[in-house]
């Protein structure tokens, strides 16, 4: 179940240059690549003649050659060359999607291209390219369906059993006022927690020695990006909930997470984690990228593991939660849920009207 009406990150943008780079996204294949100006373009990644992906073929200057007749293709995905003939055959055409760069990602919509407004592009420029933060950055290829990352990135419990070596201990999910909120179709989930220990983390970089008032605040955007803020202050000290959206207190850490479906199984998860330089200090700031690093490939061994379970039992493949019962916990997971339920449903009657 994909949206298609949607900007999804296609890649990194310091990945995509003039080297034909291929990969499936939403079931599709696709190929990403520059112009000699720099402007990035993204094609459907098959030859209409003989299906070869056009990633292995070869740029000759804007346009691709076929790595197996020699058919040219342009950037707009029109065949404007076929060897030993004067004209190009004009049913051999492959889609263009659209697409844009922001905050080091390039985004593109799979989508009708009349829809693809770059007013609804996410913005991340405070963290993804600021230079004041300290940042762990990557793309992680994820064995598993991409709802499963975000339940887990919307249901910040696991914190106490996944990461409790860093970022979680026994008060994260046993001490949380838990909240979910809804703004159109954005889901948001808030955990504060009052004067609790501090976990491994917020004792090394937040300098506490005593308790804490901690928060953390998690949010969907469609179709698949989630935000984490998390804060924390010495504990009788902290702020209303209401003016923590943004603010990371004492010491505290932004976590951002784009992903991409490759199939229903497999994912492609773009994600930033970071700590303003004023919260970490600098003897400490590669201990800090590893330290995040490793939270993303314990998080990763969940999704996967889980994935192989439900593989098991085909059934259980698009069950939108346990059927025997759900805790509250799952408030903003099932939330989330039901509006990528519902706009998948409204896309599919757009466009059976269509047709």
């Amino acid at each position: 179940m994909f949206l298609k009406n949607c900007w999804y990150v296609g890649a990194w943008s310091r990945d995509v240059d003039r080297e034909l780079l291929g990969r499936v996204l939403l079931n599709k294949y696709i190929v990403f690549y520059r112009k000699e100006d720099g402007t990035p373009v993204a094609l459907e990644n098959r030859c209409p003649h003989r299906n070869l992906p056009l990633s292995e073929g070869r740029l000759v200057g804007d346009d691709i050659e076929c790595g197996y007749h020699g058919m040219i293709f342009n950037c707009d995905g029109n065949c404007i060359h076929l060897p030993g003939s004067e004209t190009a055959p004009t049913w051999a055409t492959v889609k263009r999607y659209p697409v844009a760069e922001r905050n080091g990602w390039l985004f593109y919509w799979p989508g009708d291209p009349s829809k693809a407004d770059e007013a609804l592009l996410p913005d991340y420029h405070q963290y993804n390219e600021n230079e004041h933060w300290i940042k762990a950055q990557g793309q992680t290829y994820v064995n598993a369906g991409y709802r499963l990352i975000l339940d887990n990135l919307l249901d910040l419990s696991h914190l106490t059993y996944v990461h409790g070596s860093t970022t979680g201990n026994r008060a994260v999910a046993e001490m949380a006022q838990l909240t979910t909120e809804l703004d159109g179709d954005s889901v948001r989930v808030t955990r504060w927690m009052e004067d609790i220990e501090p976990a491994l983390a917020f004792r090394q970089y937040g300098g506490f020695k005593n308790n804490i008032d901690r928060w953390q605040m998690s949010q969907f955007i469609p179709p698949a990006y989630i935000n984490i803020n998390n804060g924390s202050v010495d504990a009788g000290v902290g702020a209303d909930q209401k003016t923590r959206n943004h603010d990371q207190g004492d010491w505290g850490f932004v976590v951002y997470h784009a992903m991409t479906p490759e199939t229903e199984t497999t994912t492609h998860q773009f994600w930033t984690v970071a700590g303003h330089e004023d919260k970490v200090p600098e003897h400490m700031r590669e201990l800090f990228v590893e330290q995040m690093n490793n939270v993303l490939r314990e998080d990763l061994h969940i999704y996967e593991a889980q994935q192989r379970a439900i593989d098991m039992d085909p059934k259980a493949l698009n069950r939108d939660a346990n059927p025997r019962g759900t805790i509250p916990a799952d408030e903003g997971l099932l939330a989330m849920r039901r509006v990528i339920r519902r706009r998948y449903g409204d896309e599919k009657k757009t466009a059976q009207a269509a047709d």
